[in-house]
């Protein structure tokens, strides 16, 4: 199955590894949710790809609530690295499956509500 995803933001996600820190998006897609990490491209790769402006990274995906509890069968919690923050729109009816996972994995997770277009 190939992961797609579209630019509706569903949420966020900081997590850091090592010294480093890395603000993912929490995007709708044809799964559950599909978290990526969306850079400015360097001036390198900009002299390979002259249109571009952003590299999207996936960094995870969740497929259904039945993967969810599996990772967290195998693993414990639902994400690998060390989690800074979660913040979920709850205008998205998916983030009540993420909420519940996130909060089984012992993350706080900040809910708001705004509804998008």
């Amino acid at each position: 199955m190939a992961i797609n995803y579209n630019g509706t933001t569903i949420g966020k996600i900081v997590i850091k590894q090592g010294e480093n820190k890395f603000n993912l998006q929490i995007r709708q897609g044809n799964c559950l949710a599909v978290i990526i990490n969306v850079r400015k491209v360097t001036e390198e790769e900009l002299m390979k790809y002259p249109k571009a402006k952003y590299v999207d990274t996936l960094y995870t995906f969740f497929s259904d609530e039945r993967h969810m509890k599996s990772i967290m069968k195998d693993y414990g919690n639902v994400l690998e690295d060390e989690v800074v923050s979660i913040e979920l729109n709850m205008f998205y009816k998916e983030n009540y499956t993420l909420l519940k996972y996130f909060v089984k994995s012992g993350y706080k997770v900040k809910c708001y509500y705004k509804e998008e277009k």
